[in-house]
């Protein structure tokens, strides 16, 4: 229980502050130069607390994560596979999206110019999906694991804890209840499988690898949306 019980901070002081982020960049604050310095200081934030709990803290040493070919494979295998539903979904429910609702909250973000756009598409996928999977995969699911004491409850409270701020994006962005959900249901199974993928491989470049094809095909859509 005493080892559980360390689990609980580290996890309160990383888990949350994406869902903050979104709440104050898309739900509170529209200046973009405000907005964009919160949303830096919180990626900082959640790059440095982890480290600073594992090297500091727990007094670890830095450990290399190298995929192994196995791995890749499964990586990429797991990446079309998803890809492929995000692409059915969004065939069979396109018409009931509302793609001007989506545009007009993007706008104050900047991503309606294609540049920055661009340039945000290659962030996220390459960046940003990196990240996610260094604090949720690596960092929340092994601090959930130590907190739960399995790994399917590890996994199962990562995942939630990922599918959060994404939600809230979505509703934030004008998607329908229904649409909210269905897409949260495929955020949490994506997450829930990411997170299988680091425990079995060790490596968070595995389950960047499979996050990463799916950023491709998300924001493909995306600057389908936008820009035609």
């Amino acid at each position: 229980m005493g080892e559980a019980k360390k689990a609980i901070l580290p996890l309160l002081l990383v888990s949350f502050i994406p869902t903050i982020s979104i709440l104050f960049t898309l739900g509170y604050n529209h200046d973009q130069l405000i907005s964009q310095s919160f949303f830096i200081a919180c990626k900082i934030w959640i790059f440095l607390v982890p480290a600073y709990w594992y090297l500091i803290v727990e007094g670890n040493t830095p450990t290399q994560s190298l995929p192994q070919r196995d791995g890749i494979i499964m990586a990429v295998i797991t990446g079309i596979l998803m890809s492929i539903i995000i692409l059915v979904t969004w065939f069979l429910f396109e018409d009931t999206i509302n793609t001007e609702s989506i545009i007009i909250e993007l706008e104050s973000t900047g991503l309606t110019n294609t540049k920055i756009y661009l340039a945000g598409m290659i962030y996220w996928i390459f960046l940003n999906s990196l990240l996610e999977e260094y604090v949720f995969r690596w960092f929340v699911t092994t601090k959930g694991i130590e907190l739960l004491g399995s790994e399917m409850r590890g996994i199962a409270l990562s995942a939630l804890l990922f599918t959060l701020h994404h939600t809230i994006a979505l509703h934030l962005y004008g998607f329908v209840w229904w649409q909210t959900l269905i897409a949260s249901f495929g955020l949490i199974s994506a997450a829930a499988i990411w997170s299988w993928l680091y425990l079995k491989y060790r490596s968070i470049l595995v389950c960047w690898l499979s996050h990463a094809i799916c950023d491709v095909v998300v924001f493909g859509l995306g600057y389908f949306i936008i820009f035609t």
